[in-house]
């Protein structure tokens, strides 16, 4: 085997001796059976001895539930499907709140239950000796509907599954019937809560609209007072349509000087056309004339004359008296016929004279008419203000007359709907929820066994006897070579050598490695042998000769570290003069920087330092081995001849348990 230790500190590795792992849970693989084997006893021994919980649900569905009083227009209403994920996380806060849990508790009589009333069967001893240890509450201070509101706390859950409005009341209890009937008595009593909300919320609003209505019919009626004075004040009467006096008056005129003007044209035309008629001798053909009473008896006469004179032809000549008597009579006739017919003409217009004097009249009038409304223009538009104003608070009565109504209707209803059902009501289970014997046996069995691997595993990682060697510390060129410390380390304990300890060692084991020569120290075979021990418990590297910096690349310090010589010269303290190799769990005291360093004990150092580490391994030349020699517990000299066995014999004579180690090794420069 060859080995070497370089000048250089090289990078450091934490990888763990695996092999060494399997060996330590080899060997103690009965402790991990056994915690494995007593979880799983105890676990099957608690799932069968403790009284089974069972679990009961019921599920709510959070909704906007109108009455029909209160469906209004759907814009109005600012979610019709139920409440925001914000919104169910206060219905969940409702639901686990100390109010309704007292009416629910009254519901199912829970006053004495045992279950959840600690004092119904008296403090028991564990009890009073938790509450003597602080650990809970005492009891016998605590109110009735205190001890049962915890207890029953304890056992309501309250659950919402992701993006839904359904809540899932869960109620646990030893009795599954009340399990079942806890979970829908927490359902019922939070409906019924919402429904006396809802009724509570309609009371308030009807005494709050109570006294606006009334201060509003208050206003009404102020306003309309006014509008009806300004109106007696100003003249503003309202007539037909809805319109002022003036207006109307005004719009009567205007159709009255239309009427007027069409019946003057009317009878002037009619005039005109009968004196045309006349000039032509067709007097007969007049609508008017025709129409005449006495015209018509004339023509009827006239038709009589005609008719005889024409009889009376036929055997009387012209010049017959007879004949001249009725030619006078129809003579006579048409004179008064054309004479009629006259004065009908002048009747016509005189009529159309008579007309456009309406017309002037009336025309006169309406501009005086036109004035007046004028002037009543600015009176009509305050006035039409105090009206709109009117209307207004009326309008606005009857808005909150109407909703005073509801509101009152709201609270003298019975029925009201709350914004949320229950869709499903809570069964008694068959099943209980605990224990679970399956997975708490496998559970705890399981966890047993990996805590026990874990705690085995982690002592050797924190007492570092699971690190492998520093990559380029030490370096085995051939790792298949027997190992030069063989047995003499692998069964090496504090405990084994506690018999033939050195006075002043302590609990620790001092080990020497000293060199075949009187120069020259084995620094790699030290520090190989320090971390082979490190595995056991804690070990210390010790470069024996003050001042000797052969373990100094050991260290992380990029300058020369403090060690030996500064400890024992005083210039330095343990905390500053030890070093934790860079490479593994290992302690380290260099030989130290301090010039011509006090001589020192190694009996008092060994004591201090045996306070401390369970092994000590000093790496020290021929003359500081047996100077060391009369302290160690064991030894190895390196090398294979007579001095070497010489060296040997020496310190077995000092009483150390001394080896010969092949002296086939090779320092690096």
């Amino acid at each position: 085997m060859r080995a070497s230790v370089t000048d250089e500190t090289e990078p450091a590795t934490n990888d763990i001796d695996l092999s060494q792992l399997g060996r330590v849970l080899a060997v103690k693989r009965w402790w991990v059976l056994g915690a494995t084997l007593a979880a799983f006893l105890g676990a099957a021994l608690f799932v069968n001895v403790v009284k089974p919980r069972y679990t009961s649900d019921a599920r709510l569905l959070l909704e906007t539930q109108d009455d029909f009083l209160g469906r209004g227009d759907k814009a109005d209403r600012l979610d019709a499907n139920g409440p925001d994920a914000e919104g169910v996380q206060s219905q969940i806060q409702l639901l686990t709140s100390r109010d309704l849990a007292r009416r629910a508790i009254k519901t199912l009589g829970l006053q004495g239950d045992a279950e959840f009333d600690p004092l119904a069967g008296g403090v028991g001893a564990l009890t009073r000796a938790l509450v003597l240890l602080g650990i809970v509450r005492d009891p016998t201070l605590m109110s009735p509907e205190d001890r049962i509101l915890e207890k029953f706390s304890e056992r309501l859950a309250v659950l919402s599954p992701t993006k839904t409005r359904v809540l899932s009341v869960e109620f646990s209890s030893k009795n599954p019937d009340l399990a079942a009937r806890g979970a829908n008595a927490v359902a019922e009593t939070y409906i019924e809560m919402q429904q006396e909300a809802k009724r509570e919320v309609a009371r308030s609003a009807a005494r709050s609209l109570a006294t606006l209505v009334s201060d509003l019919r208050t206003r009404v009626a102020e306003a309309e007072a006014k509008v009806e004075a300004y109106r007696a004040d100003s003249g503003l009467l309202i007539g037909a349509n809805n319109t002022i006096i003036p207006t109307q008056q005004l719009g009567e005129l205007n159709n009255q000087l239309s009427s007027a003007r069409a019946a003057q044209a009317d009878a002037q035309a009619k005039a005109n056309l009968l004196r045309d008629m006349l000039r032509q001798g067709r007097v007969g053909e007049i609508p008017d004339v025709a129409n005449n009473e006495t015209i018509r008896r004339i023509f009827e006469q006239r038709v009589s004359l005609r008719a005889q004179i024409a009889l009376e032809s036929r055997t009387l000549l012209p010049q017959h008296p007879r004949i001249k008597e009725l030619t006078a009579q129809l003579a006579d006739i048409d004179q008064q016929w054309r004479a009629a017919a006259e004065r009908t003409a002048r009747t016509l217009e005189n009529e159309a004279r008579i007309a456009a004097s309406r017309v002037d009249n009336l025309t006169r009038v309406l501009n005086d008419q036109k004035r007046v409304a004028g002037s009543a223009g600015a009176e009509e538009v305050k006035l039409r203000d105090l009206e709109r104003a009117a209307r207004l608070l009326k309008e606005q009565l009857e808005a909150e007359t109407t909703k005073y109504q509801e509101a009152l209707a709201r609270e003298q209803m019975t029925a009201t709907p709350a914004d949320a059902r229950i869709i499903q009501r809570a069964l008694a289970p068959q099943l209980p929820a605990f224990p679970k014997k399956i997975p708490i046996i496998a559970f705890s069995t399981l966890a047993a066994f990996l805590l026990a691997l874990g705690a085995i595993i982690a002592a050797e990682l924190l007492t570092g006897r699971a690190k492998a060697v520093r990559a380029g510390q030490l370096q085995d060129d051939d790792p298949d070579e027997q190992d030069p410390f063989g047995e003499a380390i692998r069964t090496v304990r504090p405990a084994t050598l506690r018999g033939g300890r050195r006075a002043g060692s302590g609990d620790s084991v001092s080990v020497l490695l000293a060199p075949c020569a009187g120069e020259g120290v084995v620094a790699a075979t030290a520090a190989r042998l320090a971390r082979r021990l490190t595995r056991q418990g804690r070990a210390l590297l010790v470069a024996a000769n003050p001042g000797d910096p052969v373990f100094d690349s050991l260290v992380s310090d990029e300058t020369a570290p403090l060690g030996l010589a500064d400890l024992v010269s005083g210039e330095a303290g343990f905390e500053e003069a030890l070093h934790l190799d860079v490479g593994s769990a290992l302690h380290i005291l260099p030989g130290g920087v301090a010039d011509d360093p006090d001589d020192y004990e190694p009996e008092l150092l060994i004591e201090a330092l045996g306070q401390a580490y369970d092994f000590i391994v000093f790496a020290a030349s021929a003359e500081e081995a047996l100077r060391l020699g009369p302290f160690m517990d064991l030894a190895f000299v390196l090398g294979d001849d007579p001095d070497a066995e010489a060296l040997r014999g020496r310190l077995e004579r000092f009483g150390a348990e001394a080896h010969l180690l092949d002296g086939r090794i090779e320092l690096a420069a």
